[in-house]
């Protein structure tokens, strides 16, 4: 995990002597020197990385070191925002400001702090190597990583399998097709699912046994070397051939194994692959194509499957059922028949839950209770799965086998609380605010953005098998979470590499002297760079003094508040320490929090290096003017509590690294002299990608068009009567990159007009349409955007049948007619129509009778979802 601090603070630092070069100027050579220290230092800590585990020494001067290199982060960070034009200074000003009064007094103080950087980071390289930490190349690491010895868990016997039974069946029919297609059968998931064991019990099948003629078992992991694994499968197959073989060269060795299974029906397993490298040392030997013989694998990632065969049958086994955990649990605990009491039920429901359906899990689980009291194994659940011969160290083996930038991803997800599914956008937000993301700047333009690097480590993690997604309607990643056991891994790793730290802020009398508040104050009395705060409110009452105990953390980068709940109520006294203490903070989550007194503290505009910061759902009544200090921020979200009315000032054109920026639905602005434009501007922000809840009423439509990098617009207009002039004035923007744009309209009185309507049909972007409220009659097909994916409309009382309309739009997706959007008894579609359709809702339509579907309507339909409609017929 230091190997990937440093490394991220080399990157950085390599970013500012780009990017900032004219505010490093005095002190270049010094930074400079930093750099090519860390760079030093780097190439020790895959080595040191691999010994910490078991040496306290090297263990302190791997933490010394990660310290070190955030630290030099911070000095050199902070010495640039000393020193960058303020306020809309010119450049010219604000050099002559800089060289007048302080150049000389800063370059000397930072100065100092980079040499006593540089010389505290070259003593730990020499007492490293003076210790035995030698430089490891990345070709020597992954040679060492790949000859670790498999882990297994030794109680993971055949007598324990349970379930499975669709799976073999689907694996033994593939197994035993003689076609072209599937030669490679691969087999996926995390560790612990059983891979191995499924395997076993396909590899042992009758019908797998009658139909090959040879059969061969290789573990990848098990002392890679080339030559004894090819050696070994060969000698498998053809046993009678043993000493001839292990004569053979390895150019002969090879062609032999090929042949072999050109000319045989062999089955070869090749058991937990890791990576791309162990399968290229090793494919000349398999043919893939145009062959009798099959090629099974197991693997934790998908990618590695993907490699080997890009056509390869892939199946990822599920985690067992309740019933089917119940069935194992009992196999395990009792291996002679005896009756579970009630009391036994209640408590293996509830540690079964712990296990989350994973094999592994149980089976551990399991021989505990073979030989402890169950209500002791209850109590003391997470000790034992975090016991280094247990459930963990097998999970571990994902965690160590990551490349240096995915670490911290994971373990940044172990900040979110369990079983919460996590919205994917936003934690890779947090990525990027916190750094880890990596794209060269001058790379990025169109589909080479941080976001969509981002998301690549994010499907790298899934594909390892460390975590789980989940998809929205058309089939995009929308939340993803942690299995249990996985979260139990992040978490311990997290708290062991000291990368991120948890606080209970709990308000009962019942639990102040709680030992889970207790750990948590001892944890948070250590060098803290992230923290997640846990409020958990056990019925009335505001945040105690407990708030107190968090005060110290001068170094934070991230702090995320977590409210179960009701959104936690702040006195505004309590807020203030948050933005006194952490002035290093890049991510500020600030989520459901409600403050009794008012608006944002002023002091929020002293955390100058926020990236991050998110108010969603909480309750301000207005954001401080010091807000325009705020310069190094990217993602910012305003999307405040409901529809409560929020007073903004006008100084968000000042952050001008601004990607993503969520407006309130309600908002006033607020400027700082009287007479000033009382629209919001937007125009500066040239690096923003995505903004939502823009307001034609509050902001100018104009500044939009200069949005130059824009993919995502979401407007949202609550008026009457509504107008929509501004889609003709989108419309006659050139955005580049604008992929996605989506209009929110409601108009509770006034009625919709087509002609009004009409107003939509030369939009030639792609778009998602909300309508809320009373519509006339919808316009002709040719007069509503011709690129609408997506359109709602509620509370609309058309009367005619929109149907003969609507499916003819060529792109249209998805379709909700939610209530009282119809208010006649009869729709129908016809034949052809809705041609892309493939997500459509109804409710709340109470007077439809009946709807009728032409043979070929909807012909891509694969969801329909009908309720509250009392009178159709069905």
């Amino acid at each position: 995990m230091a190997e990937s601090v440093v490394s991220f603070a080399v990157e950085t630092i390599g970013k500012l002597l780009i990017n900032e070069a004219k505010f490093l100027w005095d002190v270049e050579g010094k930074v400079m020197d930093l750099q090519n220290e860390l760079k030093l230092i780097q190439c020790l800590l895959r080595d040191a990385d691999t010994k910490q585990e078991h040496d306290q020494t090297v263990r302190e001067w791997v933490a010394q070191l990660r310290d070190l290199a955030y630290d030099a982060e911070d000095v050199i960070e902070q010495y640039i925002l000393r020193v960058v034009p303020k306020k809309g200074q010119n450049i010219i000003k604000a050099y002559a400001c800089f060289m007048a009064k302080c150049s000389c007094v800063r370059a000397h103080g930072v100065g100092i702090k980079i040499d006593g950087l540089r010389s505290s980071i070259s003593n730990l390289r020499t007492s490293m190597r003076d210790y035995g930490i030698k430089p490891l190349n990345e070709g020597k690491h992954k040679h060492a990583r790949a000859s670790t010895p498999k882990l297994t868990y030794a109680h993971f016997e055949e007598e324990d399998f349970v379930g499975r039974e669709d799976s073999i069946k689907l694996l033994v029919n593939e197994l035993l097709k003689d076609g072209k297609q599937h030669r490679v059968i691969s087999i996926c998931g995390m560790g612990g699912l059983g891979k191995t064991t499924l395997t076993k019990k396909v590899f042992a099948h009758d019908e797998v046994k009658n139909h090959f003629d040879s059969f061969a078992w290789a573990c990848i992991s098990q002392e890679y070397h080339v030559r004894d694994i090819l050696e070994g499968i060969l000698v498998k197959l053809i046993p009678d051939e043993r000493e001839q073989v292990k004569k053979m060269r390895d150019d002969k060795l090879l062609e032999t194994l090929y042949m072999t299974q050109k000319q045989k029906r062999c089955i070869v397993v090749l058991d937990d692959i890791w990576t791309k490298q162990a399968w290229d040392s090793l494919r000349a030997a398999f043919p893939i194509k145009d062959t009798r013989s099959k090629l099974l694998i197991t693997t934790r990632n998908k990618e590695v499957a993907q490699h080997i065969d890009p056509h390869c049958f892939l199946h990822e086994p599920q985690c067992l059922s309740h019933e089917e955990s119940w069935d194992l649990l009992k196999k395990k605990t009792f291996p002679e028949t005896k009756e579970i009491t009630e009391d036994m039920k209640e408590l293996g429901d509830e540690l079964l839950k712990k296990c989350g359906g994973l094999p592994l899990a149980v089976i551990v689980l399991g021989g505990l209770l073979a030989v402890n009291k169950w209500e002791m194994v209850y109590k003391n659940i997470n000790l034992h799965f975090r016991d280094e011969s247990g459930v963990l160290k097998v999970l571990a083996l994902s965690y160590d086998d990551l490349p240096w930038h995915l670490k911290p991803c994971f373990l940044y997800l172990g900040g979110f609380p369990e079983d919460l599914e996590i919205p994917v956008k936003r934690v890779l937000r947090m990525w990027i605010a916190e750094g880890f993301v990596l794209v060269d700047s001058s790379d990025e333009e169109g589909e080479t953005t941080m976001e969509n690097v981002a998301e690549q480590y994010l499907m790298e993690l899934v594909k390892r098998g460390l975590v789980q997604v989940r998809l929205n309607l058309i089939g995009n990643i929308k939340t993803c979470r942690l299995h249990d056991l996985m979260r139990e891994l992040c978490v311990f790793k997290a708290r062991h590499e000291k990368f991120l730290s948890f606080h209970n802020i709990q308000w009962d009398n019942e639990r102040e002297g709680s030992s889970s508040s207790k750990a948590a104050e001892v944890e948070a009395t250590c060098k803290t760079w992230r923290l997640s705060l846990y409020m958990r409110e056990i019925g009335e009452g505001q945040v105690t003094s407990r708030v107190e105990q968090i005060k110290a953390m001068p170094h934070l980068r991230t702090l995320m508040f977590f409210s179960f709940g009701k959104s936690t109520q702040w006195m505004l006294e309590q807020f203030q320490p948050i933005f006194v203490n952490y002035k290093f903070l890049r991510v500020l989550k600030l989520e459901h929090i409600f403050v009794v007194g008012g608006n944002l503290p002023e002091s929020v505009g002293d955390l100058v290096h926020l990236r991050f910061l998110s108010l969603a759902k909480s309750k301000f009544e207005g954001l401080p003017q010091s807000m325009g200090n705020l310069v190094c921020m990217e993602f910012l979200d305003l999307f405040m509590d409901g529809y409560a009315r929020v007073f903004m000032p006008n100084v968000l054109w000042k952050m001008r690294r601004l990607r993503y920026l969520r407006l309130p639905y309600y908002f006033d602005v607020k400027e700082k002299f009287h007479g000033a434009r009382k629209k919001l501007r937007l125009g500066t922000l040239k690096n923003l990608r995505t903004l939502r809840n823009f307001s034609p009423k509050k902001c100018d439509v104009n500044d939009v068009g200069k949005l130059s990098n824009l993919q995502k617009l979401n407007v949202f207009v609550w008026d009457d009567p509504i107008k929509l002039e501004i889609f003709p004035q989108i419309a006659e923007f050139n955005f580049k990159y604008l992929r996605s744009s989506s209009f929110y309209f409601k108009n509770h009185h006034s009625l919709w007009i087509e002609g009004e309507l009409n107003k939509m049909s030369n939009y030639p972007y792609s778009c998602k349409l909300s309508i809320f409220g009373n519509i006339e009659k919808l316009p002709e097909h040719k007069n509503l955007p011709q690129q609408l994916r997506k359109l709602v409309l509620l509370f609309s009382r058309l009367e005619e049948d929109p149907m003969p309309i609507l499916e003819k739009l060529p792109h249209l997706v998805v379709l909700v007619l939610g209530i009282f959007s119809f208010v006649g008894k009869e729709m129908v579609c016809s034949a052809g129509g809705f041609p892309q359709l493939k997500h459509l809702f109804s409710y709340g339509l109470p007077y439809l009778e009946e709807w009728r579907f032409a043979k070929g309507a909807m012909p891509h339909l694969s969801r329909l979802g009908i309720s509250h409609c009392d009178k159709l017929r069905v």
